[in-house]
């Protein structure tokens, strides 16, 4: 496998080349304070309007662009724009491609802009898009807490080009397999909220008495209320029976720690006068 993940052997017709030989590469303009306002506020792309399912274009900033800087920052339909850096690893180098829905947009220099030469800008963005799935830009990323894929490292990407008709058909069935895997993700979506919906509602049966049919046989719930208080009752009595006997334990045991306290008192003199041995010494004469 080479830098860009391409077989070693390609299919008969197919070639390697690098980006910039079928592609314009180019890194956004930087933003500057001088630019936050001016006689030409022009809307732009940044890294935070770049999604995996395509641009997010709720949150489109402006900034001035003048009539030279368009030509050069400008987007046309089919330019595809990826993060030329993100805090995520896994972020980096995603694409999404323009179709022009905003008049007049350019984009900032946290995205590079691939404008193909003649290769289906589709089939370029789907190459792309599973470079960056894989990780293959990061891999080769600067940057430390911020990864850098960097335009000098893009345009050398190697790319593996068929034939352009083989481009569309590859196009064609990508998109007709991701159509696939789409309808498989709702439809397990779809049962996920199914089983949500079932086990409420078998809950909300099941302590409602729908779940079960009920049986006249079966005994009274008046009678079960009325065994449980009597073993409740039960229970508290035995439990205020160890209560009061551990109280009693706990009343002799201070009475026997008091006795031997009080057996370690010191003996007075009186005690020691009564105690004391006599000694009956004969006084020679």
């Amino acid at each position: 496998m080479s830098e860009g993940g391409i077989p070693s052997e390609l299919p008969e017709g197919w070639v390697r080349v690098r980006l910039d030989e079928i592609a314009e590469v180019r890194l956004g303009r930087q933003r500057s304070p001088k630019n936050h306002s001016g006689t030409q506020m022009r809307p732009y792309l940044r890294a935070a309007n770049v999604d995996w399912n395509g641009l997010k274009l709720d949150d489109v900033k402006e900034m001035n662009f003048t009539d030279d800087e368009v030509a050069t920052y400008g987007l046309k339909k089919g330019d595809i724009v990826l993060s030329e850096a993100s805090g995520s690893a896994s972020e980096v180098g995603k694409p999404a491609m323009w179709n022009g829905e905003i008049a007049d947009c350019c984009f900032q220099n946290t995205l590079i802009r691939v404008r193909s030469y003649g290769v289906d800008p589709q089939f370029l963005l789907y190459f792309l898009r599973a470079e960056a799935k894989r990780g293959a830009f990061v891999e080769h990323s600067r940057g430390v807490g911020i990864h850098h894929i960097g335009v000098a490292r893009l345009t050398a990407w190697e790319v593996p080009l068929p034939p352009f008709k083989e481009q569309l058909r590859i196009v064609s069935a990508t998109e007709s397999q991701m159509a696939a895997v789409e309808r498989a993700e709702e439809a397990i979506y779809s049962a996920l909220d199914r089983a949500v919906a079932i086990r409420r509602s078998l809950f909300a049966a099941a302590f409602a008495g729908r779940l079960v049919s009920q049986v006249p046989e079966d005994e009274p719930v008046e009678e079960l209320l009325a065994q449980i208080k009597v073993e409740s009752e039960a229970a508290a009595a035995a439990k205020n029976a160890r209560r009061r006997s551990g109280r009693r334990v706990s009343s002799r045991a201070r009475t026997t720690r008091d006795g031997e306290a009080g057996n370690d008192q010191q003996p007075t003199d009186a005690d020691l006068a009564t105690t004391q041995p006599t000694l009956d010494l004969e006084i020679p004469s």
